[in-house]
């Protein structure tokens, strides 16, 4: 009879003592000395997570194929706004990846290798884009040694993002 009741206590009480969001936030601010932005949640990451790399890619992978060859010698306007858009969704993922870390919530790419391996490729296709913009235009230019770089990294993250997306489907968590 002793052994009912203490069970019933522990599945009733069991909630009571689990940490929940609040918690794990409330614990890594105080134990890292650092407030997080208050949108800041697990969903919130995983929603942005998720819409990088089943949407927003494919915006990335549009401007890849039809763009950044610059079809019209000389303009490269649209490099300044999609290396700034590369840099805006790093920086919102990593703001993402420091609270999942930090609250024990895992990764933003599920694992430190992945993720560190996206956030380097990101970073190195931000550099090449850079160089595709401040590389002085001439009349007789190789367009396709300026922007083959570029291409490539592109190509790099694009192969990341559709590992890592697989790996989240077997997962079942896209």
């Amino acid at each position: 009879m002793k052994q009912l009741i203490v069970l019933f206590i522990l599945f009733v009480g069991a909630p009571v003592f689990a940490c929940d969001e609040a918690c794990k936030r409330a614990k890594a601010e105080a134990d890292n000395n650092i407030k997080f932005a208050s949108f800041l949640t697990a969903k919130y990451c995983a929603d942005t997570t998720k819409g990088f790399v089943l949407r927003e890619i494919k915006s990335l992978q549009s401007y890849r194929d039809q763009k950044l060859p610059i079809p019209h010698k000389g303009h490269r306007g649209g490099v300044k706004n999609i290396r700034v858009f590369i840099l805006q969704r790093k920086d919102w993922l990593a703001e993402c990846d420091q609270y999942l870390e930090l609250t024990g919530q895992g990764r933003a790419f599920n694992d430190k290798e992945t993720t560190d391996k996206i956030f380097g490729t990101m970073t190195s296709l931000a550099d090449e884009l850079k160089k595709v913009m401040l590389t002085p235009q001439k009349p007789d230019e190789n367009l396709d040694a300026i922007v083959t770089p570029a291409l490539t990294q592109f190509d790099l993250l694009f192969d990341q993002l559709e590992s890592h997306k697989l790996l989240m489907q077997r997962k079942g968590k896209l």
